[in-house]
């Protein structure tokens, strides 16, 4: 038999996910079996897959030894080591930096927002590269024993800095994906773009799949199997060369942004994959784009409004083309 306490991070899931997390080789009619039968049990009764666990409760694996380690498996998680965060390194195979302090901008018992710097990616992609996730779950010291995994809850462009936001529970991580997918978070960036923008703009696009350059295709009218992409466009300031300016996204796309405001004739400066050289507009090393303010809708922290200050390269940017900071 083996018992199972359950964390304040991992209350909130229903007993048959806590099991399928427990015993992750386990298919799910083969779960629902176990809970008939009361292999598993909640606090010592008989309980239903839907049974919504609390920290605190007990969970009993009433199974044998070889039973329990065929189904439970020993792998550890992509991209992260369970052997401690030290034996993570970068690409030049130096030890990695943990999250810095400064840069958390938020942080509770169920979320951690952050404001991520340029150049590093959101996730994990296979290629061995150390991601934001990777370093998240070093600062929490995650164990691949654990039941819940912490996570990022929204993706950032590798050379886009601002807000990220992660869910540390399964409270945490249900809500805000919950809330991303039903359009409920309000997400603003900024960002500087190439040229005189005279007016603020509505764009309406309609988006294509990524092509093989990892680049998305835009068009003016509706295509078979393009979706339909909107973004408010703010202008803040111009100055001689480029528009400083605040981008609502009503949908969230791959690359929205970046895409729409190319196809425009307005890519983002320092924009490798969507712009083109412009003159005395080649000094940025990535785009200028920053996730700047986001709104949580009132079941998440009261309605909290986020935001991540203008990161310093951005600034540097803004003087160079004239735009007041």
């Amino acid at each position: 038999m083996k018992e199972y306490t359950v964390s304040d991070r991992e209350a909130g899931l229903t007993l048959i996910k806590y099991s399928a997390r427990v015993l992750k080789e386990a298919p799910n009619s083969l779960l629902h079996k176990f809970l008939r039968n009361k292999n598993i049990e909640l606090n010592g009764r008989k309980a239903d897959s839907g049974s919504v666990i609390q920290a605190g409760d007990k969970v009993l694996f009433f199974l044998s030894d070889e039973t329990f380690e065929k189904f439970h498996g020993l792998s550890e998680e992509e991209g992260y080591r369970s052997d401690g965060f030290g034996k993570c390194a970068d690409d030049k195979g130096n030890q990695a930096i943990r999250l810095e302090s400064d840069r958390i901008l938020y942080e509770d018992e169920d979320y951690l927002f952050y404001d991520k710097p340029a150049g590093i990616r959101s996730q994990s992609d296979g290629s061995g590269r150390l991601s934001f996730n990777d370093l998240l779950l070093a600062y929490l010291e995650y164990d691949s024993e654990d039941i819940i995994k912490p996570s990022i809850c929204n993706r950032l462009d590798t050379n886009t800095s601002g807000i990220v936001l992660c869910g540390k529970s399964a409270k945490g991580l249900q809500s805000l994906n919950q809330a991303i997918k039903s359009r409920k978070v309000r997400k603003y960036y900024r960002g500087i773009a190439a040229g005189y923008i005279k007016e603020d703009k509505h764009l309406v696009s309609f988006m294509d799949n990524s092509d093989s350059e990892n680049k998305v295709v835009i068009s003016d009218t509706h295509k078979h199997g393009y979706k339909e992409v909107i973004t408010d466009v703010r202008v803040i300031e111009r100055g001689r060369l480029a528009t400083y300016a605040e981008f609502d996204l009503i949908t969230g796309r791959k690359h929205q942004i970046r895409a729409q405001m190319a196809h425009i004739g307005h890519p983002l400066i320092g924009d490798m994959k969507y712009g083109k050289k412009l003159p005395g507009l080649n000094f940025a090393r990535r785009q200028m784009l920053h996730a700047y303010r986001v709104e949580l809708p009132d079941d998440i922290l009261m309605g909290m409004t986020v935001f991540a200050p203008i990161p310093k390269d951005m600034e540097e940017c803004m003087i160079k083309t004239g735009i007041s900071v």
